[in-house]
């Protein structure tokens, strides 16, 4: 069922990043329907947080507009001038944090979108594994910034069974040696021992 309740996503990143784990991504792509599982997300906040695109250091390098939205808007972003990046806003508008989705798991994979030069001897989680990847996967771009998860149409999630805790590992986040002391933040989580969460 679609997540249109505003309050599942107006908690702290940290609380969202860990509820995010199990939910269903869909993505409807010219009428077709892609779905997947979140199984690995990060934390960011900005007023506190030097990772975070809206902290105070960042903010000439990053217009992150959309991070001050109310909890639930579609947050993407560029990198290397060529990947993509998706985030989930949350919390309250005003008050920047976001939950970056660093890899999702299909549901079906002969839905999910493969370079034309595939590589048959890589296993399928290649392509989804990481934040770019999932991105390029399900044709997120930065025309899905700003878009709000509770009402479009385009791209949305669905409620999943809670993941228990004990099947949660937390550990730091993933290439952010820039932002000192915030690095060691414990920030990431993914679901324990599933195949499709992103490599360091």
């Amino acid at each position: 069922m679609h997540i249109t309740n505003h309050n599942f996503f107006t908690v702290d990143a940290v609380e969202l990043a860990q509820k995010l784990l199990g939910k269903i991504l869909v993505r409807n792509i010219n009428g077709k329907i892609i779905k997947v599982k979140i199984v690995e997300t990060e934390a960011y906040n900005g007023k506190t947080d030097k990772a975070c695109h809206a902290h105070a250091e960042n903010r000439s390098k990053w217009k992150a507009t959309t991070l001050y939205s109310r909890g639930g808007h579609a947050y993407v972003y560029l990198i290397y001038g060529m990947y993509c990046c998706f985030n989930i806003t949350s919390f309250i508008e005003w008050e920047p944090q976001g939950v970056l989705i660093r890899a999702v798991e299909p549901l079906d994979s002969q839905t999910i979108q493969v370079s034309s030069h595939h590589d048959k001897t890589k296993k399928f989680y290649y392509y989804t594994n990481g934040p770019g990847k999932l991105c390029r996967a399900l044709s997120i771009d930065k025309n899905l910034n700003g878009v709000d998860l509770t009402t479009s149409d385009l791209i949305y999630l669905e409620n999943q069974s809670k993941i228990e805790k004990k099947n949660i590992v937390i550990t730091k986040r993933i290439n952010i040696d820039y932002a000192g002391e915030d690095k060691n933040r414990l920030w990431r989580f993914y679901i324990k021992d599933n195949p499709f969460v992103s490599r360091k």
